[in-house]
């Protein structure tokens, strides 16, 4: 995010691309049957404390979310707060502020350490994946 400044505001490069995730469904939507455990969606981006998802969940800014992502097969998985959300053809997408990484796959750990190197302070270097 970058401020009046012009300088970014983020402590971590966000690593862009297609991320398959698993959202636990928590009750929160009254549209989703308690009985749906896990909610499909995709991170647009991710970094070591924060991510942007589209999910088809609605949730109040302030909820939390335990989300499972995953890169090249296999999974990390962390505790996010709703910092913002907008609504997206049928789905929202929301800005998540990781609260905790209670697992982080080794691949996804390089990825983010590579992309926080070769990030330039602007804000561009980003390179696009799907995973």
């Amino acid at each position: 995010m970058i401020t009046q400044q012009g300088r970014e505001r983020r402590k971590h490069a966000r690593f862009e691309g297609h991320f398959k995730v698993d959202l636990l469904n928590m009750g929160e939507d009254p549209q989703i049957s308690p009985w749906e455990v896990i909610i499909p969606g995709v991170a647009l981006d991710i970094s070591r404390q924060g991510m942007r998802l589209k999910v088809p969940y609605n949730v109040a800014v302030g909820s939390y979310l335990s989300v499972i992502a995953y890169y090249k097969g296999s999974e990390s998985i962390c505790l996010c707060e709703v910092v913002w959300k907008r609504p997206d053809v049928g789905q929202t997408i929301y800005g998540l502020y990781i609260k905790e990484w209670s697992r982080m796959d080794d691949r996804l750990e390089k990825k983010l350490a590579t992309v926080e190197r070769t990030e330039a302070p602007t804000g561009s270097g980003k390179s696009p994946v799907t995973a």
